[in-house]
């Protein structure tokens, strides 16, 4: 067969290959990310498949492997099971429909210039791109919100009203959800963020990125459905979700888009199994935590003051990161403050004989970057699915 990436990825696998291995068919062979030829930015996987059972190697990539799973890697074929414990605190930001409630910040300042109040529904509205290219991670744009208001509510407002009216309402007519048409002046899909009201700030990653990047930005600002929010404002939580433990696991678990990661809250933090612990509080957590969250901070404002000095923004930061012509004193360090949170967040699941041998290595793409060697990236997904696994039957998910 000649299949996109998504092939072996979220509901394509479950609904396709997986249900071939579990009827008794075998993978014997698969050429992952084989660049289509031509000028469109493609990438195909080759895959081979047999009925019923194969007594010769099979190959992955042109390697022989004693087997393939339906994820098209020689792992087992075991899926993560969701963790309740995880439920709530990763989601996709609000999805808008309709770009008429977006302005740029010159109107919306004029705007609240006019009328003081114009603010209760005026928020700075941040996307994927300006995350990865702002250096400062700021928005580009604002936007207008009513929240869930009855029309009566949002009529109060009567500038932003008549701005909504007259860019949204005649795009909302057109469409065929019914809902979306009558209750025009609302997002498709606003978040709430009930988990968000008690913090100070909250940690954000662009949707679809080939570089893993987590970052802080203010709470209360409005998130494009292209960022995933996690609902944590401590440096622990920074720590953890900027590792290489969760990267291992983000990129086993999520799709692809093109030759981009697509971050899927569902299936690559709902299975992620957290460093179990008792406390419920980080401030009250063991030492491992606090010294795991001490790094955290100095990794994020070592990133920020980079970022300021060079003028430059995640994706940019990262490339140089992963660089290994680049031995720039800053960015060298930045590599040392990764490895060395890394080791603070092995601590914290208990598995300091894990050696992470960090270094450029090549990954399946065959793109140089700086990280764990493939033999740790094995042993950490062993351990992370043996210890979901565990978590998920225990029936409490165990998570800090």
């Amino acid at each position: 067969m000649v299949a996109t990436n998504t092939i072996g990825q979220g509901d394509t696998r479950q609904g396709g290959l997986a249900v071939i291995v579990k009827t008794g068919g075998t993978i014997i062979s698969a050429h992952r990310f084989v660049k289509w030829p031509g000028v469109v930015n493609v990438e195909v996987n080759l895959v081979a498949v047999r009925k019923g059972a194969w007594q010769r190697p099979c190959y992955l990539d042109g390697r022989p492997v004693p087997s393939i799973s339906s994820r098209l890697d020689d792992g087992p074929e075991i899926d993560p099971k969701p963790l309740p414990v995880n439920k709530g605190k990763a989601f996709l930001g609000s999805r808008v429909r309709g770009i008429g409630f977006v302005l740029d910040p010159e109107e919306a300042e004029a705007l609240i210039a006019k009328e003081a109040r114009n603010r209760d529904c005026l928020f700075p509205y941040l996307n994927g791109q300006d995350l990865n290219t702002h250096p400062e991670q700021k928005p580009s744009r604002w936007v207008i919100c009513f929240f869930d208001w009855p029309p009566e509510k949002g009529s109060q407002y009567p500038d932003l009203w008549r701005i909504v009216e007259q860019r949204v309402k005649p795009e909302r007519e057109t469409v065929k959800q019914a809902k979306d048409r009558e209750n025009w002046w609302l997002f498709q899909d606003y978040r709430k963020g009930e988990s968000l009201v008690s913090l100070r700030r909250v940690l954000v990653r662009s949707r679809v990125s080939e570089l893993h990047a987590v970052a802080f930005v203010p709470q209360g600002w409005i998130y494009n459905e292209q960022l995933v929010v996690f609902a944590f404002d401590d440096d622990y939580h920074f720590a953890l979700l900027q590792s290489s433990v969760h990267e291992v696991w983000l990129r086993k678990q999520a799709s692809s888009l093109r030759t981009d990661v697509r971050y899927t809250p569902t299936t690559c933090f709902d299975t992620f199994p957290f460093p179990p612990t008792e406390y419920g509080r980080i401030e009250k957590m063991p030492e491992a935590f606090q010294e795991a969250g001490r790094i955290g901070a100095e990794y994020h404002e070592h990133r920020r003051q980079i970022m300021l000095a060079r003028q430059l923004g995640l994706t940019k930061t990262y490339n140089l990161f992963h660089n290994p012509d680049c031995t720039d004193r800053d960015i060298v360090h930045l590599r040392e403050l990764h490895a060395e949170m890394d080791r603070a967040i092995l601590k914290c699941y208990g598995w300091e004989d894990l050696d992470l041998q960090h270094g450029f290595y090549q990954n399946e793409r065959g793109q140089t970057r700086f990280s764990v060697s493939p033999e740790a990236r094995r042993e950490i997904l062993k351990r992370l699915l043996d210890l979901n696994l565990k978590m998920a039957n225990s029936g409490n998910g165990g998570a800090a």
